[in-house]
């Protein structure tokens, strides 16, 4: 659920930072935190006070209003702590053997893709920005492709993202210097093929006209 780099096959997947996640889920889980303990402490404080009544079956079901009003209280905090975990699973990053993607979507909302082919990738930077950047090793990675500029944002260790892309961009590239390489070499023996056909041709012609001159 919080993993930071999914590998599947051979696209690897980049989620940004836990602490990321932690700034946007911190106030309502704090909320849910002080809402159980409170849930709690009421259920302990009626069971050790004999006189006060926790539930109670006379006259029908009757449960104590706060034990009961808490939970109820509490659903919309939860709706808001899996809102903004849905939109921090939504931003990410992806590498395949042939692009890089980027997708920013809002839970139930838009997306925005942006994607370039790795061969077209001109130059990669990585930057982590102030104290906590560097103490929890997170950062952004700039991927400059054409005139315009992907950025991987708040990834953890950008240097091994960076690294990441730069190699498979590499792999890219050797790949298709191969195939164009193996196309070249099979038009230049297609080539020969028919310079050698049409020599041997050329020659039985001449042999023929030698034989039976006119």
């Amino acid at each position: 659920l919080f993993k930071l780099r999914l590998e599947d096959g051979d696209t690897v997947t980049y989620r940004k930072h836990g602490f990321v996640l932690w700034q946007q889920i911190w106030l309502p889980t704090m909320i849910l935190i002080v809402l159980f303990a409170w849930w709690l402490g009421r259920i302990v404080y009626l069971i050790a006070h004999p006189t006060e009544v926790l539930i109670s079956l006379q006259g029908g079901l009757v449960v104590d209003s706060l034990v009961l009003a808490l939970p109820i209280i509490s659903i919309p905090f939860h709706l808001w702590w899996i809102y903004q975990y849905m939109d921090w699973t939504n931003d990410i990053f992806k590498v395949t053997p042939d692009q890089i993607i980027d997708i920013d979507k809002t839970p139930f909302g838009s997306e925005e893709r942006r994607a370039a082919a790795l061969e077209n990738i001109l130059s990669t930077e990585y930057q982590r920005v102030g104290f906590l950047g560097n103490i929890f090793n997170f950062g952004t990675v700039y991927i400059v492709v054409g005139g315009s500029k992907l950025e991987f944002q708040d990834v953890f260790d950008p240097a091994t993202v960076q690294s990441d892309i730069d190699r498979r961009r590499m792999a890219r590239v050797a790949a298709k210097n191969a195939a164009t390489a193996a196309a070249e070499r099979e038009r230049m023996a297609e080539w020969l093929a028919t310079y050698h056909k049409n020599s041997e041709d050329f020659r039985r012609e001449e042999q023929t006209n030698r034989q039976n001159p006119e």
